[in-house]
């Protein structure tokens, strides 16, 4: 990149950008990354082996879907341990056919949040004179690159899984991926966006950005929010006032949302990526039934995790009836082995107080011992009657099969 040298260098803005990305964003993302399918018109494919991870692993995505994967499991284990402790049958079994649900609450922005970092391309091309480090010391990117990682780990820490920086565009950018860790009071891992106060808040985020990047000679872009707060305001005071002599309520700022042609152009880039890669998936999926199916019909119920829809329905539920028909039985037939037991134990106590009534009995005149007689047998007949529809009721149903 050629340098165009200046005597006084003009204070552009540092640009932040947030999005949110659910999970399965992220195989569109690494197409981008990879330079793989897509529209690449914008893309300098000659200087493409100049791009670089920043943070993470070259599997960062991979690793990502994997926990995310795992926090299914192990609160869908915790959520059934629960119910099962408290003896819940009814919802246990329920939410075994529902299978595991997603680490998140339910949002229109998605879990993650994709982080985009850059300035103008005239600072990154000129060079101030009165400035030794451009003169002497590291390239403007150079620098840059080290501010934009440093503030990623300071405002996202170990919850930035993944950041590279792209050399291949007309500007030079950063990007990178945050996936915010949290805990429940009850122990489940989640989500949570939330939980960094830069993500709750774009302006706060936008002031911090500034601030790390000052030093640099870069400034906090517009604040946009803030100009239209006090319009709203200040027009509000004007229309209340009444007063032909007031000011004339001030024109409100139209709220303009811009996209740059970059921006505009990877989002169609991963439109096209993720065409391009249902084909695949649905390959890969075929290959995933057969291996899981393998696994449910094996008894493993941890397996249900890796096929869960975040709509809370079970694919597995749709994909393999016959398997969750076993688990299904199996609980059937477990709570009947309990409520035989229960009710058995019942029946005892039932045949330990007639024993009792007829040792009593033995010691009464007989006038008392005949009208004892007669009512026990009315009662020896209820509870034969009682013990065989327990055996009935308690006995397993053909159709449940085998024990398993």
């Amino acid at each position: 990149m050629g340098h165009e040298i200046r005597k006084a260098d003009k204070r552009h803005p540092v640009v932040l950008r947030m999005e949110g990305l659910f999970p399965a964003d992220l195989g569109g993302y690494e197409l981008h990354r990879r330079r793989k399918g897509g529209d690449l018109g914008h893309v300098d494919e000659t200087r493409s082996n100049r791009n670089r991870r920043l943070i993470g692993n070259e599997d960062w995505a991979r690793r990502a879907l994997k926990e995310i994967d795992d926090m299914r499991v192990e609160n869908f284990a915790k959520e059934l341990e629960g119910l099962k402790k408290r003896r819940r049958k009814a919802e246990l079994a329920k939410r075994v056919v529902e299978g595991p649900k997603d680490p998140w609450r339910g949002t229109r922005h998605g879990p993650l949040r994709e982080v985009i970092i850059t300035a103008h391309q005239d600072w990154f091309a000129s060079i101030d004179l009165r400035n030794m480090d451009d003169l002497f010391g590291e390239s403007r990117e150079d620098r840059f690159e080290k501010r934009a990682v440093a503030w990623l780990k300071d405002s996202f820490g170990e919850d930035v899984i993944h950041a590279r920086a792209d050399l291949d565009e007309t500007t030079y950018h950063i990007h990178a991926i945050v996936m915010p860790r949290s805990e429940t009071k009850d122990g489940r891992k989640m989500l949570q966006p939330s939980k960094h106060p830069l993500i709750k808040d774009y302006e706060k985020a936008q002031d911090s950005v500034g601030a790390w990047f000052a030093e640099l000679g870069l400034k906090r872009g517009e604040k946009r929010k803030q100009a239209l707060r006090a319009a709203v305001q200040k027009h509000g005071e004007a229309k209340e006032a009444q007063d032909k002599d007031a000011e004339m309520p001030v024109e409100l700022p139209q709220h303009v949302e811009h996209v740059s042609p970059r921006e505009w152009r990877e989002k169609k880039e991963r439109q096209l990526a993720d065409r391009e890669a249902s084909v695949g998936k649905r390959e890969k999926e075929a290959a995933t039934n057969i291996r899981i199916a393998n696994a449910v019909a094996a008894g493993d119920p941890q397996v249900l995790a890796q096929v869960a829809q975040p709509d809370g329905k079970s694919a597995a539920a749709r994909l393999f009836g016959k398997a969750f028909a076993t688990l299904r039985r199996k609980a059937r037939k477990e709570a009947r082995q309990e409520a035989r037991a229960e009710v058995q134990s019942h029946l005892k106590e039932i045949k330990a107080a007639d024993d009792a009534i007829v040792q009593a009995a033995a010691v009464l005149p007989a006038a008392a011992r005949k009208k004892i007689v007669e009512a026990r047998k009315s009662l020896v007949g209820r509870i034969a009657t009682l013990q065989r529809a327990v055996r009935k009721w308690t006995k397993p149903d053909l159709k449940d099969g085998p024990e398993v």
